[in-house]
């Protein structure tokens, strides 16, 4: 789990850099490749969301709305210099040009249609525009009109108040006004919802529902409005539709060959007909003539907005070009007002700040799509004998999730691998049981989160992917500018197209147990006090397990889950989570019958930082590590030691400094068959479900797992068969953050009769990983 560190009140500088970026293909932590770019580039804020060129086609403009406070940029289109930026309350979607100086933009969280004069740096709103609207769309005489993703309705307005004009489906993404009518797009669904006038709409206008492909993302009308493009993210097609008949007559595939995951996410559309398709998650622009994918062209690290004129290409990318390190980053510092001293390049989310690339059309060709096709990881030869397979002697797979820590925070002391013991701030003194595994079945110090937080973490933990939807709102959530948090346990928008790992295991016969990941607790039965959306015990310590039922609304995981077993909540202990899995897995000893596939969460090494009363990092690390420690010993000393392959990986590593890459996180192997020593092969967390795949016979989920190298070198054919021990801690584990511990003097100075009355940047800081309220606000 992650939340939050407060957005530091900075905007990037826009830097253009000619040519390239780099000399040659920089390596992602998902082991994908990026090129370089091929003219200019630009750097922005965090997460562009939309790209828009001007009526005149000199100016592009960029609305930066990740992490860090939004802004619209407005670049020159010849050279990618900044213009003009203009810091906003909040906005979302794809920047519209009134005119050739005004921009509108969808105000997200200040629910109204912002509207930026670039030439004077205003902005002027119309309020009350629904529930977090995040898309908008003009007709040629001026009206407005912006869809809401929170209550999905659609409002109207010439210029003065917002009118209501009824609702679409979940959670509206896009927007498109055509002659034969007003199609919105519902990203959380499979369908559009159309509107039959543009002139006045209300509440009694006719409207009906249109079927289209999986979430559909972005829409984009033809010159005279009989076609509409609808990209839909998690299903890797353009559907074409004619609005005379409401019809789908074409299915434009987008995706690679490898497998499903394209997230095509935006759309722009040359004067000469060409289609241009940005590609999230394959870092890629299709174009597309006479309803084929004729060219590919590489682009930055997930493009999200794409513009066109008759000579270039513009393409936003949400992740921008680089994979940085982050030896600076200190979570669990803070500065003597008791704020977290934080260094904006270093906490994840601010450091991964967008770019904008220029691309000549006429570079688009056979060339591009080959380089596209290189940048995705070469297949592994299989070794001719292997453990990682199916039918092997491993059967049973347990795969522990833990949360947030990066290689060198925890690892960066052990001898022979690539670590800093610098920046090793839970050490062998703390962590005594991750280091003893390490040195028995193997150091992993190559290993990389595919995911920069938990949002989108557990997603990649459990799917090999993560899609669209999860990829555009979790900056803004983490900025604190969306207090939904619906990424997780029956998330509609979220879930991708192929399911999660036990929708795989399900559909082939596979059987299997969950502990805590994607459930969700009863209501506390302990006092809470609430916080500026953040909650925390008003008793801080380790609280018994929850009384009640835990539940689940994925459908695969219905009767499948440990209902005793509870989800996040930092104030129950990892040791008693493991006490309970204890329990069942006695009980599988007795039987005989361990599932072939066990998920358990442990979730305590995400720690309350330095939050006064509550347990020190060290003590919540060292908690996690001998819970872990156990759950090795006593798979090691049952009868399914000889069948069983223990994973353990963090969701993310957001919470440590690492001076590899900012995504480099622990990842622990145990079993009989595991090859010690020091491995500096690199791998991703879809290398690790891609190999839990292979031993159980289940086929892949997304490209990313299809194309993502296993794990052959961690196996060896010869096994050792000898027990582990789990190993006592050696530190305080009920030590807990002492009234004078750094940050509280100004804890003691806070009201929190009133939330009100607290600063919600000193809130946020304070209470960084304070647990969420059971609504996941």
């Amino acid at each position: 789990m992650a939340r939050h560190f407060p957005a530091v009140l900075c905007l990037v500088a826009g830097a253009v850099l000619i040519g390239t970026v780099a000399a040659k293909a920089l390596i992602l932590p998902s082991t994908w490749k990026i090129s370089a770019p091929i003219a200019e580039v630009a750097t922005t804020g965090t997460f562009p969301q939309g790209i828009a060129l001007s009526p005149d086609g000199t100016e592009l403009a960029v609305l930066e709305a990740g992490f860090l406070p939004p802004a619209l940029r407005v670049l020159a289109a010849n050279d990618l210099h900044t213009l003009a930026l203009v810091p906003l309350k909040d906005a979302f979607g794809i920047p519209v040009w009134v005119d050739a100086t005004h921009v509108a933009v969808a105000g997200a969280s200040a629910n109204a249609i912002l509207t930026v004069d670039v030439a004077n740096r205003s902005v002027a709103e119309i309020p009350h525009a629904g529930a977090w609207p995040a898309a908008i769309a003009r007709t040629a005489t001026g009206e407005s009109f912006a869809v809401s993703d929170v209550d999905g309705s659609i409002v109207y307005t010439d210029g003065g108040t917002i009118e209501a004009a009824g609702t679409a489906g979940t959670h509206p993404s896009a927007i498109a006004i055509t002659p034969n009518g007003i199609y919105v797009a519902n990203r959380g669904e499979a369908s559009l919802t159309k509107l039959a006038s543009t002139l006045h709409p209300t509440a009694e206008t006719p409207r009906k529902t249109i079927g289209v492909d999986l979430h559909p993302a972005a829409l984009l009308a033809n010159r005279d409005g009989s076609r509409l493009y609808v990209a839909c993210a998690d299903a890797d097609v353009v559907d074409v539709l004619d609005t005379k008949t409401d019809t789908v007559i074409e299915r434009i595939g987008v995706g690679l060959p490898q497998g499903p995951g394209a997230s095509p996410n935006a759309l722009a559309l040359a004067s000469d007909g060409t289609l241009y398709v940005s590609l999230g998650a394959e870092n890629a622009v299709a174009e597309i003539a006479g309803g084929n994918v004729v060219a590919r062209m590489p682009a930055g690290r997930y493009p999200s907005g794409v513009a066109v004129d008759d000579r270039n290409v513009y393409v936003a990318n949400g992740h921008g070009e680089t994979a940085p390190a982050n030896p600076n980053f200190e979570p669990e510092a803070y500065s003597p007002s008791g704020l977290l001293a934080l260094i904006p390049m270093g906490y994840v989310a601010a450091s991964v700040v967008g770019s904008v690339r220029r691309i000549p059309r006429s570079a688009f060709g056979a060339t591009t799509t080959a380089e596209v096709l290189a940048n995705v990881p070469a297949p592994v030869p299989t070794p001719e004998q292997t453990v990682l397979r199916a039918h092997g002697p491993i059967e049973h797979v347990i795969y522990i999730i833990k949360e947030n820590r990066s290689f060198d925070q925890v690892l960066g002391d052990l001898p022979n691998a690539d670590g800093d013991p610098k920046l090793t701030f839970f050490g062998a003194a703390i962590t005594p049981n991750e280091h003893a595994i390490a040195k028995r079945f193997g150091i992993f110090d190559m290993t990389f989160a595919d995911a920069q937080v938990s949002a989108s973490g557990h997603n990649w933990s459990m799917a090999a992917f993560a899609n669209d939807y999860l990829e555009r709102f979790w900056p803004p959530n983490y900025g604190g500018r969306r207090k939904i948090f619906d990424f997780w346990d029956g998330a509609v928008a979220s879930t991708p197209r192929n399911g999660y790992l036990w929708d795989d295991a399900g559909a082939h016969g596979i059987t299997l147990r969950d502990y805590g990941e994607f459930c969700t607790n009863p209501p506390s039965q302990y006092p809470m006090q609430s916080l500026m959306g953040f909650t925390v015990s008003a008793n801080l310590g380790a609280h018994p397990l929850p009384s009640k039922a835990v539940t689940t609304q994925m459908a695969g995981l219905k009767g499948k889950i440990d209902p005793h077993y509870p989800a996040f909540d930092l104030q129950i202990s990892d040791e008693l989570r493991a006490d309970e899995w204890l329990r069942e897995f006695k009980g599988y000893v007795q039987s005989g019958s361990l599932p072939q596939l066990e998920i358990v969460w442990l979730p305590n090494d995400h720690t309350e930082l330095t939050l006064p009363g509550a347990l020190t990092p060290q003590a919540y690390v060292a908690l996690n590590d001998h819970a872990f420690g156990r759950i090795v010993d006593a798979v090691s000393h049952s009868p399914f030691w000889k069948s069983t392959a223990i994973f353990a990986i963090e969701d993310d590593a957001q919470f440590g400094p690492d001076h590899i890459g900012d995504q480099r996180t622990t990842f622990y192997l145990a079993s009989p068959y595991a090859a010690p020593g020091v491995h500096h092969a690199r791998y991703s967390t879809s290398s690790v479900v891609r190999s839990i795949e292979m031993l159980l016979g289940l086929p892949p989920m997304s490209i990313y797992d299809t194309v993502a190298p296993p794990l052959y070198d961690a196996f060896t054919l010869k096994p050792n068969f000898a027990s582990y021990e789990a190993l006592p801690e050696r530190v305080d584990v009920r030590a807990r953050n002492p009234v004078n511990a750094p940050g509280a003097a100004t804890s003691e100075r806070l009201d929190f009769a009133d939330p009100d009355a607290i600063d919600p940047s000193i809130a946020r800081a304070i209470l960084t990983s304070a647990a969420r309220a059971a609504s996941h606000l």
